[in-house]
């Protein structure tokens, strides 16, 4: 399966629709957001995507994101969730718990853990769980998401430009 990562968009509408149009031209079956969508009507993009998504540190209005999540049909939107995929286990969580990415990555039960937060693109095995922050859409460097197919193991890093 074809997995669309995201996180980190903080409410950059214009590259964050560059993004889905480019997950939905690749096939992307379910995306992930990890977390700092900062407002509710960044959702509204990935529509009709199949969408998980985490809150972030600069996701203030928690209330309204769960409302619009329950509209859309993504259930209640929390500091992580734990998603089963084709038989692989997924955790997400937006990155700032440092205590809570440790015990997700100790616990050896995760095929994969999605994670945001720093807003560097990241992809790595630790205690044979592979890492990935799909990076973000709201940098003066480097804007990137990610797709992760998890028949091949194979991580698609995605530079997002506003050309």
């Amino acid at each position: 399966m074809k997995i669309g990562l995201i996180a980190d968009t903080h409410n950059n509408i214009a590259l964050t629709k560059k993004a889905v149009e480019i997950f939905r031209e690749k096939g992307v079956e379910l995306v992930i957001h990890a977390g700092d969508l900062t407002s509710p009507k960044i959702m509204d993009l990935f529509s009709p995507l199949k969408c998980a998504f985490v809150l972030g540190n600069s996701d203030i209005d928690v209330e309204m994101i769960n409302m619009h999540a329950e509209e859309m049909g993504c259930g209640m939107v929390g500091e992580s969730c734990e998603l089963d995929v084709g038989g692989k286990k997924i955790f997400v969580l937006h990155g700032n718990d440092v205590p809570l990415f440790r015990k997700a990555v100790s616990s050896g039960k995760y095929h994969y853990i999605i994670k945001g937060h720093t807003h560097f693109f990241e992809n790595y095995v630790s205690s044979n769980t592979r890492i990935i922050n799909p990076g973000t859409l709201y940098s003066e460097e480097e804007c990137t998401v990610a797709i992760l197919d998890t028949l091949t193991d194979k991580v698609e890093k995605i530079k997002i430009t506003d050309e």
